[in-house]
């Protein structure tokens, strides 16, 4: 599996094309990086307002940042509870990520196509000296 993945991040890596990537839902971790971030090379990352951006979800997050406060509570599930929801809307909203340089613009869901159009179009009027190059054989 660690292998399948590799060859899909070195393909993102090292693609010639324009990038494009598009947060609907939720986005994590290692799995947001590899699948086409701004850190590994995209040219655009748009994300949908309700969309969540992370290192890790809310309720792992808070598992590790308010272990102890968890476990003192008298209901720990529903301290948990409360807890993710303070960090998701603290640090895990896309106008957060946007804020923070993870994603270019927060684009409503009705806009989507004009804008990826709109991107595309000007990637393909900037010559770039990535783009165009032949992708690696995988």
């Amino acid at each position: 599996m660690i292998r399948h993945g590799a060859k899909l991040v070195h393909a993102f890596a090292e693609a010639s094309v324009p990038k494009v990537t598009l947060v609907l839902r939720k986005a994590f971790g290692g799995a947001f990086i590899a699948m086409n971030s701004r850190d590994l090379g995209a040219d655009y990352v748009f994300a949908w307002p309700r969309a969540t951006l992370g290192v890790m979800g809310a309720k792992q997050a808070v598992g590790i940042v308010n272990r102890r406060d968890i476990a003192a509570a008298d209901d720990p599930e529903a301290s948990r509870n409360e807890f993710a929801e303070k960090y998701t809307t603290e640090h895990l909203t896309s106008s957060i990520a946007a804020a923070e340089g993870y994603v270019d613009e927060v684009i409503p869901p009705m806009d989507t196509r004009r804008r990826l159009g709109e991107a595309l179009s000007t990637l393909d009027a900037i010559a770039s000296p990535t783009h165009g190059v032949r992708n690696i054989p995988l």
